[in-house]
């Protein structure tokens, strides 16, 4: 009598805590594709900033030779080569990324390509100690973006708007108190064709 118990008890907890062939192959995939979103936002997020124009970071890295043409062509100098490939540097002068990408055009390897927008995947990071924050005096950071990308909320905090920043850092360069960073992201890989 009891082993018939212990059977439908067992019967009757297995009914409960199964899993349907369905379910298993639905839990599976699930998880691959989860796994496989991760990997592709970790290849795409740059560890530092990239001319405007840069494919996504492991083809960059895999194409950019460091020949240096990017650096001769760059009016205002704010590239250089950092650990084998070419970097941003915007320290005291902004990237035109709207009209110049002169270092596009004197790329040979396909590293920077003309069919990618301009971005450099630089986005402002700002300091708690930012003037604006207390009054609406300063707010020059706002002023300065070309794109329209940052804005001060209803509590009077700076932001920006992602898909709208291009990483061209006149803000950071307008802020005279060195209230803005600029920190590595995710660029817009989007072609000038989806846009």
């Amino acid at each position: 009598m009891s082993e018939q118990k212990d059977q439908d008890y067992y019967r009757a907890w297995m009914s409960h805590h199964t899993v349907s062939r369905r379910g298993l192959f639905r839990g599976l995939l699930g998880a691959g594709k989860r796994a496989q979103q991760q990997v592709e936002l970790e290849s795409v997020r740059r560890a530092i900033g990239r001319p405007p124009q840069a494919v996504a970071e492991p083809l960059f890295l895999a194409l950019c030779t460091a020949c240096g043409d990017c650096i001769t062509a760059c009016p205002y100098g704010l590239i250089e080569i950092k650990d084998g490939a070419a970097a941003l540097q915007i320290d005291f002068s902004a990237c035109d990324t709207a009209k110049c990408n002169a270092c596009t055009a004197s790329c040979k390897t396909g590293a920077l390509s003309p069919l990618i927008l301009s971005d450099t995947a630089l986005r402002p990071l700002f300091a708690k100690g930012c003037i604006g924050r207390g009054n609406n005096d300063c707010r020059l950071c706002e002023r300065a973006c070309s794109s329209n990308a940052i804005y001060f909320d209803d509590n009077a905090q700076p932001a920006f708007t992602e898909i709208r920043c291009d990483g061209c850092g006149q803000c950071k360069t307008a802020c005279y108190h060195g209230h803005i960073s600029l920190v590595a992201g995710s660029p817009k890989l989007a072609s000038l064709s989806e846009r």
